[in-house]
């Protein structure tokens, strides 16, 4: 009986990975999800920035290994978080 070893991870998984980190914490702090660390709803949008350009470049540093479906959807994702916070920026300067 031949025993299988594993394959380790490769790096396109764990940017994967990385990005839905990434787009939770975006989503946190936009005040669109409840921050799982305090239950509470939090707005920064300092944060919410960072995450979403950070989100961008691993997204660009990916693409080349990623299926053209998986880079669409992916994309996509990330036009939601750019015009959700475009959205709240309007919100706040209108309070």
């Amino acid at each position: 009986m031949e025993e299988k070893t594993a394959q380790p991870g490769k790096i396109k998984d764990l940017g994967y990975y990385f990005l839905n980190l990434l787009s939770a914490k975006a989503w946190q702090y936009l005040g669109l999800m409840v921050h799982p660390e305090n239950g509470q709803i939090l707005v920064d949008l300092e944060e919410a920035r960072k995450a979403i350009d950070l989100f961008s470049v691993v997204l660009e540093a990916l693409k080349r290994d990623l299926e053209a479906e998986e880079v669409r959807e992916l994309e996509f994702h990330l036009s939601n978080l750019q015009l959700n916070f475009v959205e709240k920026m309007r919100q706040l300067a209108q309070e």
